[in-house]
């Protein structure tokens, strides 16, 4: 019935009883029964004889790679994933305390990193670096160590992605900011996540080797030229980035400055942002670009100081004066904006009119006097005062003196006006003169020729008018019957 020993069943033995074997007799005379069939079930018969048998225990039992039986606990160990050294792999930190992170990375028992290979940066504590839930990369130093599991390292898994971002960068050629950290032998290192030295021929500042402790702490811009991929190091440039900076502001400034000569018009107004002062003007932001508001456009007044008519940050509004876009310059002027004084000055005041008013500067050449705001009249030194030989304005008046002027011109379209102190103080001479004037029979001392020659004019009438009193009475004391012809030889004889 068995084929061979090994198809037997192993709850028989050898040794039956005899009605074991009756019985093993008895089926096998019916199964002899069975086993004559008629032609036509001859081959279904044949098939269920050759059925496949149930496996037995030991074809079942696990196997190793070499088809070898192996033990339960190594069919799970081999049930986890495995690791190759250096692979970077996903973890989730599951506890942490000082000195370690437990972290699980799908392996039979939890992986611990020690404090050392958490970061690369000095901590006092694990709790620092990550929390619990974290998820984090790690690199698999070893793929098995002394206690079965992986020993990895967090450290080394963020320095090779700073790596990767370094090789990235030299690849673009991309331009990074990184801090002086020490002075070596022939340059600088910064940190950029490794050691990146710069020589002293790549500082764009021209600084004497001995003096570049001077950027220690320094944050400056820089390109890597070269990677040493077996050392990790890098070298880098701060010229090449410096150049680099400066030429992409000079193209931003072209681009804006053709943007903004493009919109903007002589005669324009607009409203703009006080930026800086100096001596000489200001400079406004018009809307994405700085135009100069020299002093002399401040006001229509004279201004010594800036300072006294505006401050940075004031809001002011201002009108394009002049555009000269191949220097990029825009003049502006504030008082191009505001009421021109000297309009106003020709409504209120005119030629010959006597006004007060304060001297604001004195030159050689005369005397400059404040008339109103923005409005500043010339008082020749010929006209400052009657007195002669005064050759210095100084002489006569000083900055601040207030006098009274008569206007001898005003001329609103060129902006000029002049004034005279001397015909002001010689019509009080003459009006003063004329008060205390002497008797008509005295001779004047009159303080002009005209004056003179006018007395002189009145004093020949009265004379010619006294002559022709006293001839009546020269006729009427000649002696009846002389006439002139007799009277004139006597004279002549006389």
């Amino acid at each position: 019935m068995w084929n061979d020993e090994r198809e037997r069943p192993e709850n028989l033995s050898d040794e039956s009883t005899p009605n074991e074997e009756t019985t093993r007799v008895e089926s096998a005379e019916s199964v002899q029964v069975v086993d004559e069939p008629t032609s036509a079930n001859a081959e279904p018969m044949a098939a269920s004889a050759e059925s496949p048998e149930p496996p037995s225990a030991e074809s079942t039992a696990p196997r190793g790679e070499n088809n070898e039986p192996i033990t339960m606990d190594e069919a799970i160990e081999q049930s986890f994933r495995s690791f190759e050294q250096g692979e970077i792999v996903q973890a989730t930190v599951v506890q942490v305390d000082r000195e370690s992170a437990l972290v699980d990375v799908g392996t039979k028992t939890e992986v611990k990193i020690p404090l050392s290979e958490l970061s690369a940066e000095r901590v006092s504590s694990a709790e620092e670096v990550v929390s619990v839930g974290d998820q984090i990369e790690v690199m698999v130093v070893r793929s098995r160590g002394e206690q079965g599991t992986p020993v990895l390292s967090k450290r080394l898994a963020d320095f090779e992605k700073v790596w990767e971002n370094i090789v990235e960068l030299f690849e673009r050629k991309e331009t990074i900011e990184a801090m002086v950290t020490e002075r070596v032998k022939g340059g600088v290192v910064v940190d950029i996540g490794v050691r990146c030295f710069i020589p002293a021929s790549q500082i764009s500042r021209r600084i004497p080797p001995n003096q570049l402790d001077r950027l220690i702490g320094e944050t400056i811009p820089l390109k890597i030229i070269d990677l040493d991929q077996e050392k990790r190091k890098a070298v880098g440039s701060n010229k090449l980035a410096e150049d680099e900076i400066r030429k992409a502001r000079e193209q931003e400034e072209r681009e804006r400055r053709e943007r903004v000569f493009s919109e903007l018009k002589v005669g324009q107004r607009m409203h703009g942002v006080v930026k800086r002062i100096t001596g000489y003007g200001a400079f406004v932001d018009i809307g994405g670009y700085e135009g100069l508001l020299h002093v002399s456009e401040l006001t229509w007044g004279r201004v010594e100081d800036p300072h006294e008519v505006i401050k940075e940050g004031d809001e002011i509004e201002v009108v394009v004066i002049r555009l000269e876009p191949e220097q990029g310059k825009v003049a502006l002027s504030r008082r191009q904006v505001l009421p021109d004084p000297w309009h106003v000055a020709s409504q209120q005041y005119c030629e010959g009119e006597e006004i007060e008013v304060p001297i604001s500067r004195v030159v050689r050449t005369g005397a400059f006097a404040r008339v109103a705001e923005g409005v500043e009249a010339f008082i020749p030194l010929s006209e400052l005062t009657s007195k002669r030989g005064v050759k210095n304005a100084e002489e006569v008046v000083s900055a601040g003196q207030t006098v009274k002027a008569r206007i001898l011109e005003l001329d609103p379209r060129r902006r000029r006006m002049v004034l005279s102190v001397r015909a002001t103080e010689e019509q009080r001479a003459v009006q003063d003169y004329q008060r205390n004037r002497p008797q008509p029979q005295r001779t004047s001392t009159g303080f002009t020729i005209g004056e003179r020659l006018q007395s002189q004019f009145q004093e020949l009438q009265q004379s010619m008018a006294q002559g022709e009193s006293e001839a009546p009475q020269q006729e009427s004391e000649t002696p009846a019957g002389t006439s002139a012809e007799n009277a004139e030889p006597e004279a002549k004889d006389e």
